[in-house]
């Protein structure tokens, strides 16, 4: 399933140069978004340092399991068994858990517990 679904994605790469740019910036700059996010989450006040500090601790939870997940268990990325078409030049990791989805959902999760509307905007953030 994986496979199917990679691949229907991925048939779109090359074909479309709109589509290209926009798959290339969101991959490379979405994570400023965040970083920007909590930065002015830190100077808007005591409450939002609060939800800052939560977010920071979950990122950092986050990252130690997945680097215990990682530790145990491989699922190499499609592009590793398969010859597809590649945007961007991609490290040879494994593919679950994706460090760019855990921390974008945890941080998000964070906020949301505290700001609904604003979590709720950042979990629409593309990963």
């Amino acid at each position: 399933m994986d496979y199917k679904i990679f691949r229907r994605i991925n048939k779109l790469a090359g074909r479309y140069s709109v589509l290209d740019m926009l798959m290339i910036l969101i991959s490379q700059k979405v994570r400023y978004v965040f970083i920007i996010m909590l930065i002015v989450m830190w100077f808007r006040g005591d409450s939002q340092r609060k939800v800052t500090r939560y977010a920071l601790v979950s990122a950092a939870f986050t990252l130690l399991i997945n680097t215990l997940i990682k530790c145990f268990y491989f699922k190499p990325l499609p592009f590793m068994k398969r010859r597809v078409g590649i945007l961007i030049p991609s490290k040879m990791n494994s593919a679950f858990l994706s460090k760019h989805t855990l921390l974008t959902t945890a941080v998000a999760t964070s906020i949301f517990l505290h700001e609904r509307v604003l979590g709720s905007v950042m979990w629409g953030y593309p990963c």
